[in-house]
């Protein structure tokens, strides 16, 4: 009898022993190479460790965190730097949440601004769904030159001046950062800089270092000081093209709350907007901004542009036959003491006239939107154009 008991706590202790070592799954391991994934994996860092090392996908591949498994990222976030050959739309490598927490590393290291929670850097045909990303509460040093905060809730960025990240899904994902830092984005999407310098303009060499096709879809973002920034190249030819921000319908629309600078200026970004806008959108060909539910935080003390959605090409020209649409986005802006401006959607920097590209701004929602104790210099303007194209189409808003 005594063995037979002995024999049963041994295997409770085995199934404790695999739970606790398996908090990830993978389907179809064996796609990737030139060693297969394993079939689990103790940590998600520990999968995004090993699949950083494969360089070829034959096949779908799934790793899944297994409900119920919190993590606290690496130092910096989890980097996915796999560039593997035979990525494609079927070809493809799905990190599923399952509805686990992601919280941010504790302390981040002092005064680096390229910080996040997940960063897809050059890889592509990436799709990260269904996390809960948030920052650590005990990062607290706001102060750019010293800070330890998170940035990025998750970013696009290029792995060399030559291969950019594309054809990569954020759908999904609910993502808290901290607002009262400003050098906060809940997704962020640049190739003007490395991955490790921000704020030094190194612009891509060729389009394929661009990140294009990229799809952002369904997320719920709050508490930043910036939701959704997508920067392209400055090069006409080497522009962003068909980034996609909310889809096609309401079903895939993001909602973004609690959003807004404030008095602190951003650390330079390369190409990002020092105003406070929820959406930006720079050096964008064919893309699509719409169904995007935007309600800004009360933003007090504010002596910049505060706004909705920017679509800008502020360091270079586009060219060439392009069509870009923001149309059935809701946006509510709330300001105190506001000197300068506030925008529901800013169109600008196409001059001089192109004749071939067309910007259609259609069926937005401009909805209780309020400046409270404003200077007299506060002026409200739903949608404010610059650019000169061949058709700009702004009806039914």
């Amino acid at each position: 009898m005594r063995k037979i008991y002995l024999f049963f706590i041994g295997i409770i202790f085995l199934f404790i022993s695999i739970s606790t070592k398996s908090q990830v799954t993978v389907i179809n391991p064996a796609n990737v190479g030139p060693t297969p994934l394993t079939a689990t994996y103790p940590s998600l860092a520990a999968a995004v460790t090993d699949l950083n090392l494969k360089t070829t996908i034959t096949g779908p591949v799934t790793i899944s965190l297994t409900a119920g498994n919190p993590q606290i990222t690496p130092a910096a976030g989890y980097a996915i730097t796999a560039i593997l050959a035979g990525a494609s739309a079927t070809n493809t490598i799905t990190f599923e949440g399952n509805g686990n927490t992601i919280t941010a590393f504790t302390p981040q290291a002092a005064g680096l601004l390229n910080d996040g929670i997940f960063k897809i850097i050059g890889a592509d045909f990436i799709t990260i769904q269904n996390f809960i990303m948030q920052e650590n509460a005990a990062n607290t040093t706001t102060a750019a030159a010293s800070n330890n905060m998170t940035e990025w809730g998750v970013a696009l960025l290029r792995a060399s001046l030559t291969d950019g990240a594309q054809n990569n899904t954020i759908q999904n994902n609910t993502i808290s950062l901290n607002r009262i830092y400003r050098n906060t984005f809940g997704i962020y999407s640049n190739v003007r800089h490395s991955a490790t310098a921000p704020t030094t303009s190194a612009d891509i060499t060729s389009v394929t270092g661009s990140n294009f096709s990229n799809k952002i879809y369904t997320n719920s973002i709050s508490n930043v000081g910036y939701g959704i920034v997508i920067i392209g190249s400055a090069t006409a030819v080497q522009m962003d093209n068909g980034n996609d921000i909310g889809g096609s319908s309401a079903a895939t629309g993001n909602t973004i709350t609690n959003w807004g600078g404030n008095s602190t200026a951003l650390s330079g970004y390369t190409s990002v907007t020092a105003s406070s806008f929820c959406i930006q959108a720079n050096h964008q060909i064919n893309d699509n901004i719409a169904y995007n539910t935007i309600n800004s935080a009360t933003v007090t003390g504010a002596t910049f542009t505060f706004g909705g959605i920017l679509k800008n090409f502020s360091a270079g020209q586009p060219s060439g036959t392009f069509t870009s649409t923001i149309s059935n986005n809701s946006t509510t802006l709330s300001s105190a003491n506001l000197s300068g401006q506030m925008q529901g959607i800013n169109s600008s920097g196409i001059t001089p006239a192109l004749s071939t590209a067309t910007i259609n701004i259609t069926n937005n929602t401009f909805l209780n939107c309020s400046i409270s104790g404003a200077s007299t210099t506060s002026l409200f303007f739903g949608i404010a154009n610059s650019s000169i194209v061949g058709t700009l189409n702004i009806t039914g808003n």
